[in-house]
């Protein structure tokens, strides 16, 4: 991308980000809905609401203890283990997704890179604004793989990648230079 050139989908004079298709909103109509059922299930599972015969039977109130993420990071469906700090950077990153979902952000030490688990069901686009005070690189490049392979089908704006994702992709690693944790 040249310098002065919008990010794809921008127009001149346009401060917003692109407008999505009809596509990309039955996604995140999808997205909802399998969300809904997931927390039916587990809300069902966990003995809050009761199912099957005991239906009748008087809810009591439950006690629900969320666990903090552990310092070791084990990604879906990967072999590789991570050396990682403990913070999540789902939070401190600017970040947008067309199709899906990202489940957590983090910094991997040995490697330099920025590790991004996803939930895609189609093929859709991540945005993904890299901060200088995580990650950074010397020349200004960044190197991304998307499930362990070589991906070429992304852009850069400074700082700003606009990533293409395959449908199904689990793993999106953005490798710099340095990384400060």
């Amino acid at each position: 991308m040249t310098d002065g050139a919008l990010p794809k989908g921008m127009k001149e004079g346009s401060s917003s980000a692109p407008k999505g298709s009809g596509v990309n909103k039955m996604g995140i109509s999808i997205a909802i809905g399998i969300t809904a059922v997931a927390l039916i299930l587990g809300i069902g599972f966990s003995g809050i609401l009761p199912i099957g015969d005991e239906l009748s039977s008087v809810m009591q109130p439950a006690t629900i203890v969320q666990e903090k993420p552990s310092a070791t990071y084990s990604p879906m469906k990967s072999s590789g283990s991570y050396s990682t700090s403990n913070l999540d950077l789902i939070d401190q990153l600017d970040w947008s997704i067309s199709t899906g979902d990202v489940m957590s952000m983090y910094l991997d030490k040995d490697s330099s890179s920025l590790v991004i688990q996803t939930l895609t069901a189609d093929d859709g686009e991540l945005f993904v604004g890299l901060n200088a005070d995580y990650i950074g690189s010397d020349d200004g490049t960044f190197f991304i793989l998307v499930d362990n392979q070589e991906h070429e089908d992304y852009e850069q704006a400074g700082m700003d990648l606009y990533i293409d994702l395959p449908a199904g992709a689990e793993t999106v690693e953005i490798f710099g230079s340095y990384i400060v944790s």
